[in-house]
Formats: C-alpha cells, sequence, structure tokens
C-alpha cells in the first residue's frame, strides 16, 4: 500500500509549494513533518531577521531613502508623460500620412 506524504517544496523568497510523495519517498510521515517544522524554523528565522533589517535600516536612513524615492517616483513620471507625448505624437503623424495617402 502507497502512503502519501505532503511535502514542501522551497521556493525562494518566502513561500512555498507541496507536492505529493508516494511510492518514491524515502522518508516516513514522521521524518518528512520533522523536516518541513526544521524548514519552518529556519524560515520563521530568516523573515524575522529580514524585518529586523528592514527597520534598522529605516531608521538609520530613512531620511535618505525617501528622498531617493522621491527622486525616482518622479523621474517615473517624467518618463511616462514623455512616453505618452510621443505615442500621441506619432499616432497624429500616422493619421496624417493616412490621410495623404487616401488624396
Amino acid at each position: 500500500m502507497t502512503s502519501y506524504i505532503w511535502h514542501p517544496i522551497w521556493e525562494e523568497g518566502f513561500e512555498m509549494r507541496y507536492e505529493v510523495c508516494g511510492e518514491s519517498c524515502e522518508e516516513s510521515a514522521y521524518d518528512a513533518m520533522e523536516s518541513d517544522m526544521a524548514r519552518m524554523t529556519l524560515l520563521a528565522h530568516k523573515a524575522a531577521l529580514f524585518e529586523r533589517i528592514k527597520q534598522k535600516i529605516e531608521q538609520e536612513e530613512g531620511e535618505k531613502l525617501d528622498k531617493i524615492a522621491a527622486l525616482l517616483v518622479g523621474e517615473s513620471r517624467s518618463r511616462m508623460k514623455e512616453e505618452r507625448e510621443a505615442d500621441k505624437e506619432y499616432e497624429e503623424f500616422r493619421a496624417k500620412l493616412r490621410y495623404a495617402f487616401g488624396e
């Protein structure tokens, strides 16, 4: 009789997906659960450390990061506006060209 064990496959970041382990499993259900718990502990530790690092960076460099973010957002908006204007001008050119060929 085949026993099926759901075990996680850890993905980059802090997400995981599961797959079914059937006859090819070499782990018992207990071994798989123990392994999962060890992985979850490591994942929780990494997540907590990541949050602490973010908090420390925010404390020490928050104002500088705000200025950098404002510059990046401003530049992005400027580029999008220029692209929209260029697209509009190109469409006007195409309409004029179609009109010219239509005459």
